[in-house]
């Protein structure tokens, strides 16, 4: 029943928002167009001091321009704030943007036929952009490219005409190429407006490609707006009903609730999510790697996605990513991997042992079924944000960004909660970030199979992990030696082939799949020693520690030759390609391994520090929610950003703690709830267990919540 209720749901929600996936008002921008009202106003405002407003919030000669800073973008909110009636005319401000080629052929207007005297003026050398500067601004042009592409703002387009039609705007439409804002009347297309200017001011007469124009009050109330406000409106409704149901019983009553009851409660929940109890067997050292993976995610996104807007100081930004000091973030992939080892390792380690093989034939129908449950409520919630009241958050001359993401959810939703979008769309991913859930999902579902082979002859076992770890070796290294990719995500020169790296290596599972098998050999090693004294001599163990130690560190540096503008060692990216996240999925592997028997030492006492405890709980909502976070606060810029070290390590802290809240109270209102449901519709609800007291622990099946996988609960009680 209820999943009938939900598809009905959907169904409804699909039909009732076709057709509305354009974020701007596509109309507005045509109706308001009148080309005899243009002139009319623009010859006014020649002759007008009003139109110094235009003049100031249009853009200048910018300042760096020999470190290259070719860009300015006005002031977004000045232009659009200008709304004068004069004469019988309503003069409004439109702001839109040009690009303007480097390379131009500037036609200078003929001077008059006048007897100038005769004197010499000195000469004044003009400060070229030298062949340096020229190639930095193109590679960063590409980095740009690559950052949108990336987050799936970007088209893969097959010609430069191709190219002109794109709907993103802040990306050069011919060449690259400086952007410019000009503030114009509302009345005016860009055309008209330059023309006028350029008639007027011969020495204005460049070439230019127009990109975007924006309006007040030019974000339409869609009706994926109108689902969202009545989704979150009900929800918000029963969190109140709910918490004052349960608090009504615990305070005033002193009596017992009912599960269904208090699900939504803010007061239980809270006190559930905040209770930790250590359990027997439990891998307390992956709390601490959840939670420190989680950060390097955030990291990495906040300066990758920096890039979106304009760099002001370019030639140090591009230094600054080939210098020794930034592999560390140009390394932040790998934590994609330890995810995949995490999944890997907890799907086995959860199940085998736990139930018998022929009871795990009998309800795999619920493997599959639990999984899907447990990860739907957080990600549909964020796809319907982004696909409607994100786009209303913010604005500024950045904020097609999030424009085009909200389209990217509004037109493929469907492929992200079916987990196929890697395959489907993959250079328009509804949530860029969450390819990452695709990929789990669908090796998740290739699990059970390998798992039947766990139960029972432990040669069998010996055998299958290997095997499927040679298969998925094989299947990524045909891929990484055929295709040719750089290993680095970022390479400034390699831009143009990030579309297809995307497509049949990044976001493929055939070729992300190795770490998660790595994972499940690692999982059953632990099964197998479980609750046994394991001796390793020192030496062993130090040889071991030193072999971790130094695989993880090769596969951290080794993008730093990669990054180099002289290097050309393709043989050496397909290696990478092709063996390093394996190398890096084994390092860590091992480090699990040491920490639960015993040989961690210091780096287990780290790891397991009560204070990761609660990250680690709320990491996938954070990897869920961080995103749209950082890609909100940059589509708010107004003007071009200029690019530190010290200013993204203090923005990183802003987005990892407003992430961390933005998902605390995402699993309070929305996981904990569905939780409850789900192990309601599953069978192990009721009143078996009572409202928590405040003392109370709470049992280690009650909340799953996990980090961008979602752990198998105990397989006896959860199936």
């Amino acid at each position: 029943m209820h999943r009938s209720v939900f598809l009905v749901l959907v169904s409804t929600i699909v039909s009732y928002c076709e057709g509305y996936s354009s974020t701007f008002d596509n109309y507005l921008y045509e109706t308001v167009l009148n080309s005899t009202e243009c002139d009319e106003q623009l010859h006014f405002l020649a002759n007008s001091t009003l139109r110094w407003r235009f003049i100031d919030a249009s853009a200048k000669i910018p300042s760096g321009i020999l470190s290259g800073n070719v860009n300015d973008l006005g002031d977004y909110y000045q232009c659009l704030d200008i709304n004068q009636h004069i004469k019988n005319m309503d003069v409004q401000g439109k702001y839109c943007t040009v690009t303007v080629p480097l390379d131009q052929v500037i036609q200078l207007p003929e001077w008059p036929d006048v007897n100038w005297p005769n004197i010499t003026l000195p000469e004044i050398p003009r400060p070229p952009l030298d062949n340096e500067t020229m190639r930095d601004i193109e590679s960063y042009y590409k980095l740009r490219k690559w950052a949108m592409m990336m987050a799936s703002l970007d088209r893969q387009v097959d010609s430069v005409e191709d190219i002109s039609t794109r709907v993103f705007p802040m990306m050069t439409t011919a060449q690259y190429g400086p952007t410019f804002a000009i503030c114009i009347p509302k009345v005016c297309s860009t055309k008209q407006a330059m023309d006028f200017i350029q008639d007027r001011y011969p020495f204005f007469n460049i070439q230019y490609n127009e990109s975007f124009c924006r309006l007040p009050n030019d974000k339409p109330f869609t009706p994926a707006d109108k689902v969202a406000i009545t989704v979150f409106s009900i929800i918000g409704f029963l969190i109140i009903i709910s918490t004052a149901y349960d608090c009504y019983h615990v305070f005033i009553l002193k009596t017992e609730t009912n599960v269904l009851h208090r699900a939504f409660s803010v007061y239980t929940n809270t006190r559930r999510f905040l209770t930790f109890k250590t359990h027997p067997g439990a891998l307390e050292c992956v709390d601490g790697i959840r939670a420190i993976s989680m950060a390097w995610v955030v990291i990495g996104h906040t300066y990758a996605l920096t890039l979106l807007g304009f760099v002001h100081n370019l030639e140090e930004t591009l230094g600054w990513l080939r210098k020794f000091s930034s592999t560390w973030v140009n390394s932040a992939p790998l934590t994609v991997d330890t995810f995949f080892l995490l999944s890997g390792l907890l799907g086995v380690y959860t199940t085998v042992g736990k139930i018998s093989r022929d009871r795990f034939i009998r309800v795999i129908h619920l493997f599959y079924i639990n999984r899907l449950l447990r990860m739907f409520p957080l990600l549909a919630t964020m796809v319907l944000l982004q696909a409607s009241l994100l786009n209303h958050a913010s604005d500024g001359p950045f904020w097609q960004n999030v424009a085009l993401a909200t389209e990217n959810c509004r037109q493929y939703w469907w492929s992200a909660l079916l987990h196929i979008q890697n395959y489907v769309n993959s250079n328009q991913i509804c949530l860029t970030h969450t390819w990452y859930l695709s990929v789990d999902m669908q090796l998740y579902i290739v699990c059970p199979i390998i798992l039947l082979m766990l139960f029972g002859d432990k040669k069998i076992a010996y055998i299958a992990l290997p095997g499927i770890l040679l298969l998925s070796l094989v299947s990524s290294t045909l891929i990484s030696f055929l295709y040719n990719f750089s290993a680095a995500l970022a390479h400034p020169d390699r831009i143009s082939e990030f579309g297809n790296y995307a497509k049949y290596y990044y976001f493929n599972t055939l070729a992300r799949a190795p770490p998660f098998f790595v994972g499940m050999i690692f999982g059953y090693l632990l099964h197998l020693w479980k609750n046994r004294n394991i001796r390793i001599s020192k030496i062993n163990v130090a040889l071991l520690w030193s072999l971790s130690f130094a695989m993880m560190a090769f596969c951290i540096f080794s993008v730093y030759p990669v990054m180099q503008l002289e290097h050309d060692a393709q043989i050496f990216d397909n290696f990478l390609n092709a063996y390093m996240r394996t190398i890096w999925s084994s390092a860590v592997g091992w480090l699990i391994f040491a920490c639960v028997n015993g040989y961690g030492g210091p780096i287990n006492w780290f790891l397991s520090l009560h204070m990761w405890k609660l990250p680690a709980r709320l990491s996938y909502a954070m990897y869920l929610v961080h995103f749209p976070i950082i890609m909100i606060a940059n589509g708010s810029w107004v003007k071009t950003h200029y690019f530190t070290n010290g200013d993204n390590l203090y923005r990183f802290m802003a987005d990892f703690w407003l992430t961390f809240l933005a998902a605390f109270v995402l699993c309070i209102a929305i996981d904990a709830p569905f939780s409850t449901l789900q192990k309601l519709l599953l069978g192990g609800g009721g009143n078996k267990r009572p409202a928590p007291k405040a003392t109370h622990q709470v049992n280690k099946t009650d909340h799953k919540i996990r980090s961008p996988y979602i752990e198998t609960a105990d397989i006896k009680t959860s199936l």
